[in-house]
């Protein structure tokens, strides 16, 4: 008998530190544990050993231990998962603290960053190089700007994001972002009024003034003076701007993406992200429109007013506006996304029902419960660095995600460089208005990229689609976009100018250049682009190249000494009427609808295959070191290529007053169009590539053939039924 009470005595100490251990493990894994059915799980187990041994247990005495521990752990997990800020948790909150909330929050945030940075930004980029006399290799790196912030920040906030509150994080992040915006407004406050053109002495030739040399060199110096003071600061303005808005970005896209994955049952994350994603590519839709709306008013319409019209090459728009107006709106939807908790209620149980899809190198794939799953996560969950270079090295021996992220490297070249400067290029190719090229940019792309994006996630959906699947959509998408890449060769007939296509008819030479013997003695520079045509719509650089010398009316010049026949007293040019109607351009704008969208397929299904191929407790650190690799060595090159192969195409280009080149004035078309054309199909080759070999490579769990459903497996279910 004193044997049996002794085993009785040690038996029930076992289960109480069993108990013990097994609530601490759950409250580490962050699951809410109602404790009135604990109770009765742990009374019913110590009035079972009274009844068998006659002996009264320890185990009856430990709920009422750990009730007030209990009770202060469940405020804290309750507290958690509210909508408030602090202690401040109203109930009419709860009804927001859901999944189709938090969804529409991070959308809208999408949506604003989208307006600034890849709308806004990109439509600005003429006028930006035009008021700051930039090269569009500088221009492109301050679009890059966002993606190298992305790429320091984004693996460091990634890695820690799977902590606690990562809305708070993501909300915290949107203000920085707003901050940002305001930061690239910034330069046109702390600098003068825009000069370039206000001297209408230097359009005219100056060869039948007195001292004509001294004056045409005083009226450059100064104007060169004025334009160049304050330049550079400014510029760093607008790269500080743009790391700040890589900090929302980057969190947005990896602790916000995790969180909504975690929110939603497997089967609707690729439809939520398509919408996630989509509202992210109608900001920079909105961007393009409202931004070249914008570009339709003066640079400093608050300050002075002015005569010159948008047609004409000088012409800046209010670029800063829409940086303003990001700003404010960056900071009005922070403040909900900071109310949301830690997560949302419905978290606990779309981790306990979701079966991992994970790449696995092993045969087979062990079923946990649900409660052992959420142990072995909270534990791997240490923030050491071991662990960091642990889960790192996992997650590039991962062929699946890694091939993956390299199909992103080649697709974010094109897509980044190519959207930075697309409004640039249809005001070259199809002669438009800066603000027009944005306004038809918008047009395409807001219908094509929203349509591209939730086709491909609702195609993900309707077909319930695996990994394999994805990976297979994503080719497809990639090479209906390589098919249609054709596209750009669309184009109107280049206009050809009198000195840079031909030469001057009574040239003594075949050279193309714009100083001839007609205008030698003019003082020409090409510090000012106003294009003049003759009666037979020969179009000249400037007057001052045509060598007129007299300025008869505000659009008329006349006494031209280099329009051949007719050169002369009677001879004149005219600003207007000069610039021939393109009919090319709206079917252009019809077939770049089509091309973005097949292009936009592909976004939703890749970013899922890499959600899921990853283990669950690695998620979040995975999209941090896909944005990595992403946008070190994708989106952060793409601008600066595109803009470098831009410039080397450029035949006339603004100069400074020591002959340095600033900003382009004139493109050869060909060079631009097949520079976009080698650009999009190389990239496109090597994305179905990468593609290829993650399809090739990936090895599924032993559970992963089978269709992803939302059922709950839990081991102890299948074992009470094999005892029953």
């Amino acid at each position: 008998m004193t044997n049996s009470l002794i085993f009785s005595n040690f038996l029930a100490e076992l289960l109480v530190t069993k108990a013990r251990s097994q609530l601490k493990n759950m409250a580490t894994s962050k699951a809410i544990w109602d404790n009135d059915k604990a109770e009765e799980t742990i009374d019913g187990e110590a009035a079972l050993l009274q009844d068998r041994n006659g002996v009264k247990s320890q185990l009856q005495l430990m709920p009422m231990v750990d009730l007030d521990a209990s009770a202060e752990n469940r405020y804290a997990k309750t507290s958690s998962i509210e909508c408030g800020y602090c202690r401040w948790q109203p109930k009419c909150l709860r009804r927001c603290n859901n999944p189709p909330c938090l969804l529409f929050f991070l959308s809208m945030c999408a949506l604003i960053l989208g307006f600034v940075v890849n709308g806004v930004n990109n439509v600005n980029t003429t006028a930006i190089e035009r008021r700051f006399n930039l090269p569009s290799a500088k221009v492109g790196l301050i679009s890059s700007a966002y993606d190298i912030s992305a790429a320091i920040l984004g693996i460091i906030i990634s890695y820690f994001g799977a902590r606690k509150y990562k809305a708070r994080m993501v909300g915290i992040s949107i203000i920085v972002a707003s901050l940002g915006s305001f930061l690239m407004a910034l330069p046109h406050f702390t600098i003068g009024p825009y000069q370039l053109g206000t001297y209408s002495t230097v359009s005219a030739c100056l060869a039948h003034e007195t001292n004509s040399s001294g004056l045409a060199n005083s009226v450059s110096r100064n104007l060169c003076q004025k334009e160049m003071d304050g330049h550079l600061s400014n510029y760093l303005y607008l790269i500080l701007g743009q790391l700040l808005h890589g900090v929302g970005g980057t969190t947005l896209y990896t602790v916000g993406v995790a969180l909504l994955d975690d929110s939603i049952f497997t089967r609707l994350v690729c439809n939520a992200a398509g919408i996630l994603y989509s509202s992210a590519v109608i900001g920079p839709g909105l961007g393009y429109v409202v931004g070249g709306q914008f570009l339709s008013l003066y640079v400093d319409f608050n300050l002075v007013s002015t005569r010159m019209e948008m047609d004409d090459p000088r012409w800046v728009g209010a670029w800063w506006l829409g940086f303003l107006i990001a700003a404010c709106l960056n900071l009005l939807v922070a403040i909900p996304v900071c109310g949301f908790g830690a997560e949302l209620p419905s978290a606990q149980k779309i981790r306990q029902n979701r079966i991992s899809e994970a790449h696995s190198e092993r045969k087979k794939v062990n079923i946990l419960d649900s409660d052992t799953k959420a142990c072995l996560t909270a534990s791997r969950q240490s923030h050491s660095f071991h662990h960091f270079i642990r889960v790192t090295w996992s997650l590039l021996r991962n062929p699946c995600f890694f091939f993956m992220s390299l199909s992103m490297v080649t697709e974010g070249i094109a897509l980044s460089g190519v959207a930075t400067f697309m409004p640039k290029m249809i005001e070259n190719k199809f002669q438009a208005s800066a603000s027009w090229a944005a306004i038809l940019s918008g047009i395409a792309v807001v219908p094509g990229a929203a349509t591209g994006q939730f086709l491909g996630g609702y195609i993900a959906k309707k077909k319930n689609l695996g990994i394999p699947g994805l990976i297979k959509l994503s080719i497809l998408g990639m090479a209906l976009t390589l098919v249609f890449s054709a596209v750009v060769w669309n184009d109107c007939e280049p206009e050809e100018y009198v000195g840079i296509a031909s030469p001057y008819f009574n040239s003594s030479s075949n050279v193309t250049e714009l100083v001839s013997e007609c205008n030698r003695g003019c003082g020409c520079t090409t510090e000012a682009f106003i294009p003049v045509c003759d009666e037979n719509k020969a179009l000249y650089f400037s007057p001052c190249h045509a060598g007129c010398s007299v300025q008869t009316s505000e659009y008329t010049y006349s006494n031209c000494s280099c329009l051949g026949p007719m050169a002369g007293t009677n001879a004149t040019v005219s600003t207007r009427g000069c610039r021939q109607q393109c009919a090319a351009l709206y079917p252009f704008i019809a077939q770049l609808f089509l091309l973005i969208c097949f292009n936009m397929i592909c976004v939703a299904p890749g970013d899922a295959v890499q959600l899921r191929c990853v283990p669950e407790e690695d998620k979040t650190y995975a999209q941090g070191l896909k944005l990595l690799i992403v946008r070190s060595l994708g989106t952060v090159a793409g601008p600066v290529i595109i803009g470098r192969l831009l410039d080397n195409t450029c035949i006339v280009w603004r100069k400074d007053c020591k002959g340095s080149s600033l900003s382009c004035w004139l493109y050869n078309i060909f060079g631009m169009t097949f520079s976009l054309y080698v650009t999009i199909v190389v990239t496109k080759v090597f994305s179905i590539f990468f593609c290829l070999m993650a399809l090739a490579l990936y090895r599924p769990p032993v559970l992963a053939h089978e269709p992803i459903t939302d059922k709950v497996v839990v081991v102890n279910n299948v074992n009470k039924k094999k005892e029953g």
